[in-house]
């Protein structure tokens, strides 16, 4: 061997890898499992300890049904503090609505059993139809008021004088189980942070990440959302079916608007604040208006100016999102109004450099976007500005509240008739059942679909009655035995409750459960009875869900023409507006707003994602279409334009009485006003008028209409900038020529949205039903020739 070979370093050691024992591996898996389940498992176990109070101090105090106690705890409990204590305090509400039109009732027709039971069905339909459009838990003290009726007048038929008695025990029940439920849930509550503060700050930077890219913490823009207790989506309602992120965000802004409604019943900072929240969410909800595929699109005239304007848009709001809470929203607002104007200052640089009016149009749009974002903020931050004499109305949808209340009227007409004709003992079961469950069912998005829910809950809570009185309830003796059974039985309904796709049916098992069960002080054993209650409760179930799938169903794409025409036919109202008339802006687009929402829950139930999502995007156009023509006004008002100038902006706003009837005809004058209005701005080729022949794709580039900058006097005259902004100024009539090109821009990227014999507006049988919102699909009208008409 060579002396000259040198001997090998030894390799370094190999860190050791650690291999996981079979009991770590089930200690983990029990820890992801537990995390998961635990907000259900601790929800069912308040639960559980609310119904063992009430039933034990309905017992203590002699009530008649002390199930009734156990029945309320069921409806009014929920994992949210400001939930529970709203809902308590409707459905007292409700309660002493219902008892007084009982008693009522029963003065009125004492002997008179048809002309009660005319009473009964008019009343309960009226109650169907204010519970539909009435909005969170004043909805609940409809539906409540509604089937307290007949449950306090079911027990005074034979004898009506017992009806005052009845009433007063009724009321009882509802407050012992009440009081139950709130003593239990707030001792065993910890004390909980501002959920609606945490929504809030969520939804705003969910908002701002449809626009700019977020920190790697917060991409997740897909993930559920869980609410205060740990559960991921809202606490019995059903789940919204995502059509992409910002679908998911309309539905997002929603629960975050019933967030804050139930927070000020027990916050009282939030209550202070809360027409401010709901400005800056109404606002939030603006700005997703104009996040359309239009507003993707560049101009071909002049794209780099668009570019660096969208890039100081997306940095401004990428620098937002990645600030901490503490300084975003409860911090001092002047640095980030700063930064806003700072970017508002370089965004009017750029558009008085525009040559272009496609160009300058898209400019302006991110311009106002950025306004309308420093109001958002400035409404959802501590400090709480809001604008004075704003009132946000909740959408009224008539039809569907005729509807409803046209439901509950027939089936409260066809279980009355079937007691008085068949004179069957177990009828009032049947009675009390139907109109209870129509009444619930006008709170839901989908009555039509809800009926099958609670009537397959309710029939899967007949054999579990069966084995509870069968053989649990025999076998009880005492109070703990009888509250273990009950809980034991009721445990599928509160398990399920708490997963939203099957909240309703689980709600119809556990509550039904408790009315079929008879456990009555004392308690009473009849076999016949009991099958025959039951037999009573199939049948109305198998009723309900044929009055309201097969009698009077719902037609859903009906519903959706309905709100696509309102939609148009509101940004038509707004823009033949006398000038001098004040418009609340944050009003009308929330309201428009809220149809979009609509629209889009209900085509949910008849079409395909995808559809869904072009809607959508074709109904937040003729939002943004609105904020143009509010821009316009204001312009108009508070300008400096010339009386020619104004003549053109008047005819522009007057061509759109012909927005449903002609709607490419609609955005040429449009755009030649424009030209009118600044004859020295050139016009790129994507902006220029084009004759399309019939059905032929509009490829002209869009962009979204800015946000109206609104209320208070702006940078350019326009009413909805702070009074203390201080910025540049462009000139009047570029901006009115922008507001033009973007309002027939607009209508060119959906005309068959907007037109009266659109996709939208045809049966879901009809040929042109699902045809391309950007085709215009309808023959336009030949117009006569003045110069054959002279010859």
């Amino acid at each position: 061997m060579s002396s000259s070979a040198t001997i090998p370093e030894p390799a370094a050691p190999r860190p050791i890898r650690h291999v996981l024992t079979w009991g770590e591996i089930l200690l983990r898996e029990w820890r992801y499992e537990w995390s998961r389940l635990r907000p259900t498992v601790l929800y069912a176990v308040r639960v559980a300890l609310s119904v063992g109070l009430a039933l034990w101090l309905a017992g203590f105090l002699m009530l008649e049904q002390p199930i009734s106690a156990v029945t309320t705890v069921l409806i009014v409990a929920n994992p949210t503090p400001g939930a529970l204590m709203s809902k308590s305090i409707w459905r007292i509400i409700g309660t002493l609505i219902g008892t007084t039109f009982g008693i009522t009732l029963m003065a009125v027709f004492p002997q008179q059993p048809v002309l009660f039971f005319a009473g009964l069905a008019s009343l309960v339909g009226a109650a169907c139809c204010v519970a539909t459009l009435l909005r969170f838990y004043r909805a609940y003290a409809a539906v409540l008021s509604g089937y307290t009726i007949i449950i306090i007048a079911v027990s005074a038929f034979d004898d009506p004088d017992l009806i005052f008695l009845s009433a007063m025990s009724r009321l009882s029940v509802v407050v012992v189980g009440i009081i139950s439920t709130a003593v239990v849930f707030q001792i065993t509550s910890m004390k909980s942070p501002n959920t609606a503060a945490t929504r809030i700050e969520l939804l705003l930077r969910d908002v701002l990440s449809q626009f700019a890219s977020l920190s790697p913490t917060e991409r997740d823009a897909g993930a559920p959302r869980s609410d205060e207790a740990g559960q991921e989506g809202a606490f019995r309602e059903m789940d919204a079916t995502a059509y992409g992120a910002r679908a998911r965000l309309l539905a997002q802004a929603a629960a975050v608007t019933e967030a804050i409604e139930y927070a000020s019943s027990v916050d009282y900072e939030v209550s202070r604040r809360s027409a401010a929240l709901h400005q800056g969410v109404s606002r939030l909800l603006g700005l997703l208006s104009t996040h359309h595929a239009a507003w993707q699109q560049l101009p071909s005239g002049d794209a780099s100016r668009v570019i660096r304007a969208r890039s100081i848009s997306g940095t401004l709001m990428r620098e937002l999102a990645d600030m901490p809470a503490e300084t975003l929203l409860h911090a001092d607002p002047a640095p980030i109004r700063a930064r806003i104007s700072t970017a508002i200052l370089k965004i009017e640089k750029l558009a008085q450099e525009t040559p272009d009016l496609s160009g300058l149009a898209a400019i302006d749009t991110e311009r106002d976007i950025v306004v309308q974002l420093g109001l958002a903020v400035d409404n959802l931050s501590d400090v709480a500005w809001r604008e004075r004499g704003v009132r946000l109305m909740p959408l009224f949808e008539w039809p569907a509240a005729l509807r409803n209340g046209a439901r509950g009227m027939l089936v409260t007409l066809i279980g009355c008739l079937m007691w008085y004709v068949l004179h069957w003992s177990s009828a009032p079961n049947m009675l009390v059942y139907l109109i209870a469950a129509s009444c619930l069912l006008a709170t839901a998005p989908s009555a039509t679909r809800g009926a099958v829910l609670l009537a397959s809950g309710t029939a899967l809570a007949v054999p579990a009655c069966y084995v509870f009185q069968t053989f649990l309830l025999p076998r009880t003796d005492g109070f703990p035995l009888l509250w273990a059974s009950l809980v034991l039985c009721l445990l599928p309904g509160i398990w399920i409750q708490f997963h939203p796709k099957y909240a309703l049916r689980g709600f119809g098992y556990a509550v039904f459960f408790n009315v079929m069960a008879r456990v009555q002080n004392p308690v009473r054993y009849d076999d016949i009875a009991l099958f025959n209650g039951w037999f009573a409760f199939l049948i109305a179930a198998a009723l309900l869900a044929l009055v309201f799938r097969v009698i009077l169903p719902a037609d859903q794409r009906l519903d959706v023409s309905r709100l696509v025409t309102a939609l148009c036919r509101s940004v038509q109202k707004f823009a033949a507006l006398p000038l001098r008339k004040e418009v609340s802006w944050p009003g009308w687009e929330y309201l428009q707003m809220q149809r979009v929402l609509r629209l889009s829950q209900r085509l949910a139930f008849v079409d395909t994602s995808e559809r869904v999502f072009h809607v959508t995007d074709a109904a937040l156009a003729a939002v943004a279409l609105g904020r143009v023509v509010m821009r316009l006004r204001t312009l108009l008002r508070d300008g400096d334009a010339t009386p020619q100038q104004e003549k053109a902006v008047m005819h522009a706003l007057e061509s759109l009485r012909d927005l449903r009837r002609d709607p490419l005809a609609t955005a040429e004058r449009l755009r030649a006003s424009a030209v009118a209005i600044r004859p020295g701005l050139a016009q790129s080729p994507s902006s220029a008028p084009v004759r399309r022949e019939e059905g032929q794709h509009l490829v002209r580039p869009a962009a979204v209409s800015g946000a109206w900058m609104g209320e208070d006097g702006d940078i350019s005259g326009t009413e909805d900038m702070r009074p203390d902004e201080n910025v540049a100024v462009m000139g009047t009539a570029r901006r009115m020529a922008a507001c033009l090109v973007q309002a027939a821009q607009l209508i060119d990227a959906v005309p068959g949205f907007f037109h009266k014999e659109g996709p939208m507006q045809q049966g879901a049988d009809h040929p042109r039903a699902h045809t391309d919102l950007r085709l215009l699909t309808m023959p336009r009208p030949r117009r006569p020739d003045p110069r054959a008409a002279s010859c």
